[in-house]
């Protein structure tokens, strides 16, 4: 099965039409239609969005499989209160942008001593 068949058949575990799934990532029912029948492919920003509405993995909502990234239950409770607090995500991001600066300085620290040391 495509990722146009599992759309499809998530939209109808929910007991939703086309129009009504198409209000859920903002597109038309035809266009909902097309990706269905796999003559046309969903967004990147809709592909999220179809795998926060159905609680499915991208991994899953893609290739039919689970990720093998498996992650216990006090992380999914973790990462469900990032998402759902806007401030915790942005505060979030911030600590990440902190540790990608300090890992750069360090290995550019670290190169330039090395380089040092060879001269």
């Amino acid at each position: 099965m495509d990722i146009g068949g599992r759309i499809k058949e998530l939209r109808k575990k929910r007991g939703l039409n086309q129009q009504e799934l198409g209000k859920v990532i903002n597109v038309t029912a035809g266009t909902v239609s097309l990706i269905e029948i796999g003559k046309n492919n969903p967004t990147p920003e809709a592909i999220i969005k179809l795998c926060d509405f159905f609680e499915v993995s991208a991994d899953y909502l893609l290739t039919g499989k689970e990720g093998t990234n498996d992650i216990s239950e006090e992380e999914r409770d973790i990462l469900s209160v990032i998402r759902d607090d806007k401030a915790m995500r942005s505060a979030m991001m911030e600590v990440a942008k902190v540790k990608k600066k300090a890992i750069s300085f360090t290995r550019s620290y670290a190169a330039a001593n090395q380089n040092a040391v060879m001269s």
